[in-house]
């Protein structure tokens, strides 16, 4: 009997041949992961050091600028994990029973246990009473606890696992055109975090009705559909990709630091100050659809650094979750002790280290794959 397709979220794609599976690993996916968890690391390095998650603050000028010129190159973070999950998730193999069971169980059982970490394990250390904790644990299963804020990606990712079985059968007959129309239309979404600030409700908005016309084609459903159409027709050369990737990231990158720049003057809120940031507006997006042709460009596939970078791309999910765990201490290790600028990077490096030491740890215990995925 011919074993079927089936192409999972990670780098690799198992194929049929002669009877027995094997998998053409497609190596360039595992740079991607690997990079997009250190920046991620690297924008919540950036955060200690202004924000906490409500107010914000700059010590002097270095600190803006070292947040500004670091943090704004990140930005593609996000949406390259989402893009790199989706790239081989669309349309969906099998049935989706099969489906949900695969990627529930590998995803969500580490997601419900980090929940829980995250709302006892900082009462250990002091940071806040066991009372508290237990205050923590009894809402968890409503949303995630301040410390582990990060975790809302978790929660958007497995909604895009939720309407995959149902964007998967359009995806396998629409037209380039068609996906380029509604590529288009989510991109004109990328502009709302800018219009609602200075025009407010739009396109049937209102306090009774949050979806307007165009929100079921904003948001993720733009990063996934990006993916699947770059999957599929987008084959060019080295030359074409540097004359479009680069220009996208330069002039994002630009962007998203001459906005912050501006707000930080002005704005009172972190979310107005991070507003060109947010994953799904259009400085960012631009970004990312440049970092991922580039990363794409990637062919080391072979010798010690590739071997470690597949080990780290293996390890991506448990190194996300826990890294939260970590980062806070570690920053306040070296801060004071060393420019703003080298504070940041060692605290995201230091971090990024230990959580692959540690995830690598645990992924060798018997029940390992339900905490670090």
């Amino acid at each position: 009997m011919e074993n079927p397709i089936s192409c999972g979220i990670g780098a690799e794609c198992r194929v049929p041949s002669s009877g027995a599976r094997e998998v053409a690993r497609i190596t360039w996916l595992d740079w991607l992961r690997a990079i997009a968890c250190l920046m991620v690391i690297t924008i919540h390095a950036c955060e200690c050091v202004y924000s906490n998650d409500y107010s914000f603050s700059f010590a002097d000028s270095t600190s803006l600028w070292s947040v500004m010129l670091i943090s704004g190159l990140m930005r593609p973070a996000v949406p390259l994990f989402l893009m790199a999950s989706s790239f081989l998730l669309l349309p969906i193999k099998g049935s989706a029973g099969d489906f949900f069971r695969r990627r529930f169980t590998r995803v969500a059982i580490p997601f419900g246990i980090w929940l829980v970490l995250y709302a006892v394990l900082p009462a250990a250390w002091g940071e806040w009473s066991w009372m508290q904790s237990v205050e923590n644990v009894s809402t968890v299963w409503i949303n995630f606890n301040p410390r582990g804020s990060h975790l809302w990606f978790i929660y958007m990712l497995l909604g895009v696992y939720l309407i995959a079985p149902v964007l998967s059968p359009w995806l396998k007959v629409v037209s380039r055109r068609q996906e380029e129309f509604y590529i288009g239309l989510w991109f004109l979404t990328t502009f709302s975090w800018h219009v609602h600030e200075y025009v407010g409700d739009v396109a049937g908005e209102c306090w009774w009705n949050p979806y307007p016309t165009f929100y079921y084609v904003s948001g993720t459903f733009g990063l996934v559909l990006l993916a699947h159409y770059i999957r599929k027709y987008v084959d060019w050369g080295v030359r074409k990709t540097l004359l479009v990737a680069l220009p996208c990231l330069i002039f994002g990158y630009l962007f998203c630091v001459g906005w912050f720049y501006h707000q930080s003057d002005i704005a009172e809120e972190v979310r107005i100050l991070e507003l060109s940031w947010q994953p799904s507006s259009f400085a960012p997006a631009v970004m990312s659809f440049g970092a991922f042709l580039l990363i794409r460009m990637i062919r080391i596939s072979e010798g010690p650094v590739y071997r470690l970078v597949r080990h780290i791309s293996a390890m991506s999910y448990g190194i996300y979750l826990m890294h939260m765990m970590m980062l806070p201490a570690i920053f306040v290790l070296f801060s004071g002790h060393m420019p703003v600028y080298c504070v940041i990077l060692a605290t995201a490096v230091t971090t990024y280290t230990l959580c692959y030491m540690l995830t690598s740890l645990i992924s060798r215990l018997p029940f390992g794959k339900y905490i670090v995925g």
